[in-house]
């Protein structure tokens, strides 16, 4: 299993659009894939991008993150094209988790336990996170093998992608994984303001030697619209965001 972690320890750079547009791109790309994609964020975006409600007793991640209840219980299926990704729905239950893990062994690395010991077998898996770092991050980490960087172009663009650096190398020196940082995806970019042209060439600038700098995902209202419409960008309309998506979801795929 590819298990994918979009990650920014910043709010509103659009991950859980990245997420779904990266989930669903693939499935899209290669229909015989399963795909899984976890809503890992305590405020449920993904629920609500797509008008989810909790199931079976509501049974959601938190659930399987912290008390090891069958996965399956938390599982809804998104249609995508003529098959569908399961998707692992969150709720606010999820900020507990951090004072609810506190006690566990190896507490950090909690959901690749889960995974293993439920035997969770997909083609990929793949992780919207919360801005926050904290624990269930931290087990985002230790599980993920690779790490995607949405960021939108602005002041604080270099510092908050030097932080995960910094968190990248702190998996590698403590635990046993040395996640790859695929690259770096600017979104909401508006080519037209000079601050986001200048941050753009600085992010090339900085970390184009450590890990690819995507093409922008520029503004769009598509992306607000299909959301909207619970649809997914592929196939709500053509866009200029949907084909940059499109795109990225190839290079990922050759890269993984």
């Amino acid at each position: 299993m590819k298990t994918l972690l979009v990650t920014n320890i910043k709010g509103g750079v659009a991950k859980s659009s990245t997420a779904v547009a990266v989930a669903t791109g693939l499935k899209l790309l290669k229909p015989e894939t399963k795909i899984l994609l976890i809503d890992g964020d305590p405020q449920g975006s993904i629920k609500t991008y797509f008008g989810l409600k909790l199931q079976n007793s509501d049974k959601d991640f938190s659930s399987f993150l912290v008390e090891d209840t069958p996965f399956e219980d938390a599982i809804q299926k998104i249609p995508v094209g003529d098959s569908h990704i399961d998707v692992m729905i969150s709720s606010r239950k999820l900020s507990e988790a951090d004072i609810r893990m506190a006690a566990f062994h190896r507490r950090e690395e909690t959901l690749k336990g889960r995974f293993k010991k439920q035997n969770i077998q997909y083609d990929y898996c793949i992780i919207d996170s919360s801005p926050a770092m904290n624990l269930v991050l931290l087990n985002f980490m230790t599980f993920a093998d690779y790490w995607l960087i949405p960021a939108t172009m602005d002041a604080f663009a270099i510092s908050n992608i030097n932080y995960l650096f910094e968190q990248k190398k702190i998996i590698e020196d403590f635990y046993e994984k040395s996640p790859t940082i695929l690259g770096i995806v600017p979104t909401m970019f508006d080519k037209r303001t000079t601050v986001s042209q200048q941050a753009y060439e600085a992010i090339k600038t900085k970390f184009s030697s450590k890990c690819q700098v995507f093409e922008p995902i520029g503004i769009d209202s598509t992306i607000k619209k299909a959301q909207v419409k619970k649809q997914i960008i592929y196939e709500f309309a053509e866009s200029r965001a949907a084909e940059g998506y499109k795109n990225l979801t190839k290079n990922i795929s050759r890269m993984i």
